[in-house]
């Protein structure tokens, strides 16, 4: 059995290998992003977020499965019961088939009648529209088959293969960028066609790999009616989760469009897209803490796990804060710099997303993989979810009463904090876990990290780099970064883990100077 020193270097070396990953990416993200926002001009790129997120909406099936997968798979894996990982994995890519074929049915039936009745879009743009639908399918349904051997290389631990294959993603993808340049025809319909065509390679990449790997990774048809109900049960009840999250994020997108239109997509998107490099750092520290938190409760470690869970809840805080607060101080300068044509709201969209982020990092993603490992979620699902799902009504509400584009985000912010809170209840409930030491190892320190780091960076902006500038950029950017490292490392960090991560620090540097 690894002791926790051996684990916590894993979970680092782990790390390592995906933030290396996550530069790369987030480098060619926000630079593909620009090119396609000015090649294809703010309507095309408003059409194609509002357009690709009518198929994500049918996507809440895949979502609960690959919950399912990852859990099973990685449980199984501590108990080291092959023939049983085996067989969990050939009912996943099952199941997963099966929900392809049925998100389908529904995209190609009420999915293309809300795209072509209910969407705003102007009637020269229907059918480029409708061709990107079909290539969203196309893709989407790809990612489904591909679900089942990410879990696999997860499970496994295994982030330099995970990371290496991103990584190759990423570059394909600065391929479409300059394909996107160059075509002359609709380059709305072209972009659909070749993020498909890059998602095909990368799936194939995927199965290939884990097929010559890993003994379980093998399709076969078969049936074991109590595996099949176990998963699906499991499925089942995160299907309330996957609908709230998905009706909180595409919901609100298509809410946006139907009171402002597509140009407000646009703002959303370019939202998006700068919320998700910055999360990406954050999704791969917990990729790597995930598997570990799951064999910590297949074994029966209790006391590892909640302490795990800790550890990555705050030090999620604390990097998203360090890179987040910099990034929302010089957001003006920033998306002028980024892009040629800045959307409306663009800013201020980005601004609260990260606010949400950073409320739902509280409460977030540990907890959620320390519930799933139980394989008890039904009560927290219903609760949860409900709590959720009250966001979309209480956005259209707002909007209906003339409330201005923004309010969608502050009314998310709300429940996204009421969520997150109930959500650590049930771990209390069902695990054990303790509210004190949730306050002292938590909350205190990123409670204090936020408040002392605040004042004097807006107090700076405000005072003497109000005027957008590269060289007041560079020097607020490098007080606030200097700020939020220092109390972060002093109020956010116990002196054990101060050490630790300088004693990982010092090995690494050692490693690399031999």
């Amino acid at each position: 059995m690894p002791d926790t020193s051996s684990k916590n270097k894993r979970v680092a070396k782990n790390t390592l290998f995906l933030y290396f990953r996550m530069i790369l990416i987030m480098l060619v993200t926000l630079y593909t992003s620009r090119v396609v926002l000015a090649e294809l001009g703010i309507e095309d790129y408003g059409i194609y977020n509002v357009v690709g997120g009518v198929v994500i909406m049918f996507s809440f099936l895949n979502n609960c499965m690959s919950t399912a997968t990852q859990r099973f798979l990685t449980v199984e894996l501590g108990r080291g019961d092959m023939e049983r990982l085996k067989r969990v994995f050939a009912a996943s890519l099952n199941i997963h088939i099966a929900i392809g074929v049925l998100i389908v049915i529904l995209a190609e039936t009420v999915g293309l009648w809300f795209v072509n009745e209910k969407l705003v879009i102007s009637a020269d743009r229907i059918v480029a529209a409708n061709w990107v639908y079909q290539f969203t399918i196309l893709t989407f349904c790809t990612n489904i088959i591909q679900v089942p051997y990410n879990a696999v290389l997860i499970a496994h631990e295994k982030m330099s293969i995970y990371a290496c294959i991103s990584i190759l993603e990423a570059l394909l993808k600065l391929g479409i960028v300059y394909l996107l340049v160059i075509v002359s025809t609709d380059k709305l319909i072209v972009y659909g066609m070749l993020v498909f065509a890059v998602q095909l390679i990368i799936r194939s990449i995927y199965q290939v790999y884990c097929r010559r790997h890993y003994k379980e990774s093998k399709f076969k048809w078969f049936w074991d009616k109590n595996l099949y109900l176990q998963m699906s049960s499991f499925a089942g009840w995160n299907l309330f989760g996957s609908v709230a999250w998905l009706l909180r994020d595409q919901g609100l997108n298509i809410l946006l469009n139907l009171f402002f239109g597509p140009t407000i997509n646009a703002a959303r998107g370019v939202a998006s897209q700068v919320s998700n490099a910055v999360m990406g750092f954050i999704s791969n520290f917990q990729v790597a803490l995930n598997p570990q938190i799951t064999k910590d409760y297949a074994i029966g470690e209790i006391a590892d796990m909640e302490k795990l869970s800790y550890l990555g809840i705050k030090f999620s805080f604390l990097i998203l804060f360090t890179m987040s607060f910099p990034l929302c101080l010089n957001i003006d300068y920033v998306l002028h710099l980024w892009l040629m044509e800045v959307p409306d709201y663009a800013a201020l969209f980005i601004i609260l997303i990260m606010i949400d982020s950073l409320a739902n990092i509280l409460f977030g993603t540990p907890l959620m993989t320390s519930l799933a490992a139980t394989g008890t979620i039904r009560n927290y699902q219903i609760v949860v979810s409900c709590i959720i799902l009250c966001i979309l009504p209480a956005g259209y509400v707002a909007l209906k009463f003339g409330c201005a584009a923004p309010s969608v985000f502050y009314i998310s912010i709300v429940f996204t904090l009421i969520a997150g809170f109930i959500r650590f209840l049930f771990c209390r409930k069902l695990i054990g876990y303790s509210l004190r030491r949730m306050t002292r190892n938590v909350l205190l320190p990123v409670i204090g990290v936020s408040g002392v780091s605040l004042p004097l960076p807006i107090y700076a902006k405000c005072q003497w780099f109000e005027a957008q500038s590269w060289r007041n950029f560079i020097l607020l950017c490098t007080i606030t970064a200097f700020v939020t490292i220092t109390v972060s490392w002093f109020i956010g960090l116990k002196k054990n883990e101060r050490f630790t991560l300088i004693s990982i620090i010092k090995k690494k540097i050692q490693k690399n100077n031999k």
